[in-house]
């Protein structure tokens, strides 16, 4: 080999290997920062992403327990813990647990003891267990809807707990609890490969995917604040070591790296963070650091094989430089087919295109059908809502459309005689459409709160009215019986009008595929309380159906909650009234408001 081509052969490699070595380190220090910033998002994204659906499963919660101390059997066994009280609220609070997918529900009495529990029948039972120095307790003693996450003393599982006062009048005499497992945190935990933790406001570690992390802390904690653990058994016997050399909580969450040390050797990971302010909590997302360098390797690799090909190519290519010069004929003649080829695939593409627009303004078609087809649905729900109104108001429109040509006619013809008679039927007519309007808006208003003398008949007038059009569709015959038309009860007007809606409307739909509908309304009293009966001609009800039409979420119909008989039941509470379901004698159901009276209006 000449020595000059030897020569340039030998700088070419030195050239080659310094642009590998520049190459290679451009790349490592770019893939890295892009590795790093692509695992926060990832991890960012995956924690908020928890944290949401935690959100959602706690406040789906949050509510239950104001909702169940509605029952009156919660009240009643803190009245009067007898056996057979606390056996029907222990099958009663394991018919809630169960609906409601929760953890436990159980009740307390003032003194933290509990009375009755869902899983009263397990060997974890939590009947006559004390939890009055659980914070939640004490929250709900005091007055207020209580909260707190906690390892059960018991059950030894980690849950959190919804509290709620149960009050006899404005007496706290007990607390209902609902414990909750975090389904949502064990799910992540499982199909998730980074080490994930939760912390609360001090920093202590009470869930982690890594099982040596749970119960420590993440900064060192206050002896006091040790001690309020200990003492209200939060977290077990959890030790609350230290796992960073971090003094407090704010430079943990804000650091991008994260250093623990607890029981292995130090080990840095990726930090993502997410506070929960709702309940003090903090989620921790730990990606370790070893996930970057492989994957920084990975594509440095990769980025090498890429380089050395490249390589090997240019020296191929000049070898075969001279061979390619002598190809140039041949090239000519193949450029001239490239470009004959072109030219058809420009044809081609030509109609793709074509076929592409056709395709768009085919979807556009599509959808702004759908678009109207949704609109249709909208004015289609929009004419059921008014149909009952329209029946209503059809009648007296279409009498006052005739007295009104009826009086133009008069006023043509001069004819001066009955003219204010027809005006006087005109104004009757509009008098009596804006009644009806203003019952529906008298009864959709919200109540004052003011409990005062309440007109029986009025209010059975104001009811009937309100329902006036179903009555009339179902072509139903309504009776109503005084004893004194004239008798008043202590009450509030519109919530009274709402429990006679409530059975009225019960009464026309049980007898709903009846050849003839009919309800009986009688209203009787004596020196101190007034009786309203409503009595329907349906199948009645069975002897299971007497035990719990009255409960929160009981119905036989297939749509509604099934709250409007507990919700009439609490608003006769409020007049220190009652009501009570029974069968009739001679058939169908018959509902009984007992209210008492006061001298009439």
């Amino acid at each position: 080999m000449p020595k000059l081509a030897w020569f340039g052969v030998r700088v070419y490699r030195i050239v080659t290997a310094l642009l590998c070595f520049i190459y290679l380190f451009a790349v490592g220090g770019l893939s890295y920062f892009h590795v790093v910033e692509k695992l926060k998002i990832e991890a960012e994204n995956n924690i908020q992403d928890v944290a949401s659906r935690l959100e959602i499963q706690l406040d789906k919660y949050r509510t239950l327990p104001r909702v169940l101390v509605i029952h009156p059997a919660i009240e009643k066994i803190l009245q009067a813990p007898t056996n057979e009280n606390v056996l029907k609220v222990n099958r009663l609070l394991s018919t809630y647990n169960e609906s409601i997918s929760s953890d436990a529900v159980y009740l307390m009495s003032r003194d933290g003891v509990t009375l009755a529990s869902s899983n009263w029948q397990q060997e974890d039972s939590f009947v006559n267990s004390n939890y009055g120095f659980r914070p939640y307790f004490q929250q709900a003693m005091n007055g207020s809807e209580g909260s707190y996450f906690a390892l059960g003393t018991v059950s030894r599982k980690r849950g959190y707990y919804f509290s709620f006062p149960v009050r006899d009048s404005e007496k706290i005499i007990g607390v209902l609890v609902v414990k909750v497992a975090l389904s949502v945190i064990e799910e992540y935990s499982a199909d998730n490969d980074s080490p994930f933790m939760v912390t609360d406001d001090h920093g202590a570690v009470f869930y982690s995917s890594h099982s040596d992390w749970n119960y420590t802390s993440l900064v060192e904690l206050p002896s006091e604040v040790k001690a309020e653990i200990k003492r209200q058994r939060q977290y077990g016997t959890g030790s609350l070591a230290q796992l960073t050399d971090f003094s407090n909580l704010h430079q943990v969450l804000s650091a991008e790296t994260l250093v623990l040390n607890y029981h292995e050797k130090p080990r840095t990971y990726l930090l993502a963070a997410k506070t929960l302010p709702q309940v003090g909590w903090h989620l921790i997302v730990l990606t370790p650091i070893k996930k970057a360098y492989k994957l920084v390797g990975a594509i440095c690799f990769g980025a090498l094989v890429l380089f050395v090909l490249i390589a090997l190519l240019s020296m191929i290519w000049r070898r075969n430089n001279i061979a390619q010069r002598q190809l140039a004929s041949a090239n000519e003649q193949l450029e001239h087919r490239v470009e004959q080829r072109t030219a058809q695939l420009q044809d081609i593409n030509s109609t793709l295109l074509e076929t592409i627009d056709i395709q768009k303004q085919t979807e556009s078609r599509l959808k702004q059908t759908q678009n109207e087809l949704i609109q249709a649905g909208k004015l289609a729900l929009l004419g059921e809502m008014s149909a009952s109104i329209n029946h209503e108001l059809n009648q007296p429109l279409t009498a006052l459309l005739t007295y009104s040509e009826t009086l133009k006619l008069m006023i043509v013809r001069n004819k001066t005689e009955g003219i204010a008679q027809t005006t006087d039927e005109i104004i009757k007519l509009v008098q009596k459409m804006a009644t009806m309007v203003a019952q529906y808006k008298l009864f959709a208003r919200k109540s004052a709160g003011k409990i005062g003398p309440v007109i029986v008949a009025d209010t059975i007038s104001a009811s009937l009215s309100i329902l006036e059009s179903k009555i009339s569709k179902m072509g139903a015959e309504i009776s109503v019986q005084y004893q004194d038309q004239d008798v008043s009860v202590l009450a509030e007007a519109v919530p009274l009008e709402q429990v006679l809606v409530n059975l009225l409307n019960n009464a026309l739909q049980s007898q709903e595929h009846a050849e003839s509908a009919k309800v009986d309304i009688a209203v009787n009293n004596d020196l101190e309380y007034a009786f309203i009966t409503v009595r329907d001609y349906g199948s009645g009800l069975s002897e299971a159906q007497l035990q719990t039409v009255f409960e929160p979420f009981y119905t036989t119909k297939s749509k509604g909650l099934g709250l409007g008989l507990t919700i009439s039941q609490r608003i006769m509470s409020t007049f220190s009234g009652t009501i009570s379901a029974d069968n009739h004698p001679d058939g169908g159901a018959i509902f009984t408001l007992t209210i008492p009276i006061t001298k009439s209006l």
